[in-house]
């Protein structure tokens, strides 16, 4: 027992008013024959029982609990500011509020901000003559009364309109964003157009005043800008009005532009500017999570996130007027593939799904018909009139099966490409199973056209390969989707690239097919060939990949199997044995080992000469500017992923040049990076040189 507990006056003792009595010698006595850091059980003592004992006091378990050194100066929200001070309050609160964007809770961010909890003291028609007499011309009151006071309400609704729409569930709560508002408002029942007339009064004042300087009233008048530009994108229709919708973005640059020219510096220490926030305040609110200090980047990671931002705005823009699944598909994927822009947030995830679809109306003004549509055109250059023309006059039920199948499997797939990547991963395989029903169905509709007037090669007879296209493309994405999330160990990589070739060269069959009878002059004809020339690229670098990878594998049949069945669990659902067609393009581990003796024996197969083949293949297509028939306005974001490819091709020279140079290669210079490139490994020339290569 410390010694110093018995040097308290007892006048100080906690209960000293009470005539309690200081028991602290029994406790010392009890403990005299212990040593220091020994313990005692008892009978029955929990560790959550234990834990609850000493709970309060523990700084890493009390959230109360406030540490010499922790306490802050009492925060008077009446205290006159500069306008240098109110401009760097401004830029720490949109620091946090971008923090909050990014996964924090509102507890460890935007709430630090104590003028949110002190907001009804800001309005002017509470304010005595005794506190207006504290301000001084220099530091007008009006700089709290209408500014920071008009900040802060459109702060707070910026924030109350991103949480309405992440509750939407298109991402999810807790693991994309935090939900938590610890009892706090968020001016929920504020319309906007009366936070939008706080800040336009606030804009105007800084626009007659002559208080102080010019160049504070523009700063100021920036970032009251910014923010209002902000909240009315957060309240507009992206569909009502394209060009306004512009406007509006064009406005929030030109304000963030001019804030990144003027920043604001931190204020003396002295400041009470600092005394606005208080990174421990989740202390005192209803929160169950525990205290946590965010600590802040530097103020260009926040421009770039509102820059982000509002490049995210203008994309959901130009989608709004992209009638085509397979653009948005296109998008959708990019934002995976490309290291940037990095991932969107999950506010701007979330509203590109509300746009697709919004529980109504696809783009605001299409019906299910239209997805059916879309699906059969852009894939075989052909309406849908057309197929159900020829459908019809067989099997009715069957043709209404399909529209719903393309319906069930066409919104969800569209909108499952902005959920995180893991989710994401989750969702594709997910849904494999229906891309196969679908592909059953149009197999069935096509064996039973067969004898008609259809010739046996036409439109018509192709449909089922139109599913089998999509179901293709969806097994490539969660293969090497696996790579981009790290989920495969060093030993599983070669048979997924192995995998991953197979699917494509199934995939390439299926063009194949497609390109002698799709119309040459349609959007659907130069998407397939732009797509067969990029799978076959790809195929050769999975190939070649595989090959040289070989010696990973530990071939220990014990050990693949159960990480095979654990890594590809989707593909052995139960449900495929109901399906009388047999599935297309699922893993088959007992394939592995005869493919490898196979490759081993081809002497004329060259590792080296396979992705510069590939590489000759994506600067074909580089040095035409081919980049497919439905990437629109995103064939720049298309070109850059092919580019991206070229460079993954060229961190790959230095592979054997054949079979035979195999065995002097040292596979332990592939090196994995996600951040060089999600999909393919890298040769580490450090390695090459202890090779002496």
């Amino acid at each position: 027992m410390d010694s110093m507990i018995l040097d308290i006056p007892e006048e100080t003792l906690p209960g000293a008013d009470f005539n309690f009595e200081d028991v602290t010698h029994v406790f010392e006595a009890a403990a005299a024959d212990m040593e220091p850091g020994s313990f005692m059980f008892m009978d029955d003592l929990t560790l959550h029982d234990a834990m609850g004992a000493f709970e309060i006091g523990e700084p890493r378990l009390d959230s109360g609990l406030i540490l010499e050194g922790q306490r802050q100066p009492a925060f008077d929200p009446m205290a006159p500011l500069l306008p240098q001070e109110v401009c760097w309050i401004l830029d720490r609160s949109l620091a946090y509020e971008m923090e909050w964007h990014s996964g924090n809770l509102l507890s460890h961010s935007v709430f630090t901000l104590l003028y949110v909890h002190a907001l009804a003291e800001l309005d002017p028609e509470y304010a005595s003559s005794q506190i207006l007499a504290r301000f001084d011309p220099s530091r007008p009151p009006e700089l709290l009364f209408l500014i920071l006071r008009a900040w802060v309400m459109g702060l707070l609704k910026c924030c109350d309109l991103s949480w309405r729409e992440l509750s939407k569930a298109g991402v999810q709560d807790s693991e994309d964003w935090q939900g938590e508002k610890c009892d706090v408002s968020l001016l929920e029942g504020i319309p906007v157009k009366y936070v939008l007339s706080a800040l336009e009064d606030a804009s105007i004042w800084l626009l007659n005043t002559s208080t102080f300087p010019v160049l504070w009233r523009n700063a100021l008048r920036a970032r009251i800008k910014l923010r209002k530009s902000i909240l009315q994108l957060m309240q507009a229709d992206v569909f009502a009005n394209p060009s306004e919708y512009q406007n509006l973005i064009d406005s929030a640059r030109e304000a963030l532009n001019i804030i990144r020219s003027h920043p604001s510096s931190e204020p003396d220490l002295t400041s009470p500017a600092h005394d606005a926030f208080d990174p421990s305040i989740a202390r005192r609110l209803k929160t169950f999570v525990p205290l946590r200090v965010i600590p802040l980047p530097p103020p260009d990671n926040t421009w770039q996130a509102v820059d982000a931002l509002l490049d995210g705005w203008q994309e959901i823009s130009l989608l709004a007027q992209a009638h085509s699944l397979t653009t948005w598909e296109i998008v959708g994927n990019l934002r995976v593939w490309l290291p940037q822009p990095p991932l969107r947030i999950p506010y701007l995830r979330s509203y590109t799904q509300s746009t697709f679809y919004d529980g109504l109306l696809i783009l605001n003004k299409f019906t299910f018909t239209w997805i059916v549509d879309r699906f059969f055109y852009e894939t075989l250059g052909i309406s849908y009139d057309t197929v159900a023309k020829a459908v019809k006059q067989l099997d009715t039920a069957a043709l209404a099966q399909m529209e719903r199948l393309v319906y069930k499997l066409i919104t969800p797939h569209i909108r499952g490409l902005w959920l995180n990547p893991p989710r994401r991963r989750r969702h594709l395989a997910k849904s494999l199973l229906d891309w196969h029903k679908l592909y059953d169905l149009l197999t069935d509709i096509t064996t039973t056209l067969q004898g008609t007037t259809s010739p046996k090669d036409g439109l018509i007879m192709q449909l089922p390969k139109v599913a089998l296209i999509w179901r293709l493309s969806t097994i490539r994405e969660v293969i090497f989707s696996g790579f981009q999330l790290e989920l495969f160990s060093l030993e599983e990589r070669p048979f997924a690239y192995w995998y991953a070739a197979q699917v494509l060269e199934e995939h390439l069959s299926c063009l194949d097919d497609l390109l002698n009878v799709v119309p040459r002059d349609s959007a659907a004809f130069a998407e397939a060939r732009f797509q067969h020339q990029l799978l076959t690229a790809l195929q050769a670098m999975s190939t070649a990949t595989f090959v040289t990878s070989m010696s990973l594998l530990s071939f220990d049949w014990n050990r693949m199997r159960p990480a095979f069945f654990r890594r590809y669990k989707w593909a052995f659902r139960p449900e495929y044995d109901e399906i009388k067609t047999p599935t297309v393009g699922h893993p088959e581990l007992h394939r592995l080992m005869p493919v490898c003796a196979d490759a081993l024996q081809d002497e004329l197969f060259s590792p080296s000469g396979t992705i510069d083949l590939a590489e000759s293949i994506l600067s074909g297509l580089v040095e035409s500017g081919s980049t497919g028939g439905w990437a629109g306005l995103w064939a720049t974001d298309r070109m850059q992923f092919l580019r991206h490819l070229i460079d993954a091709c060229k961190g790959l020279r230095g592979l054997p040049t054949s079979v035979r140079e195999m065995e002097d290669f040292d596979v332990r210079s592939l090196k994995w990076d996600v951040k060089v490139h999600p999909w393919f490994p890298f040769i580490d020339k450090s390695d090459l040189k202890a090779q002496g290569v």
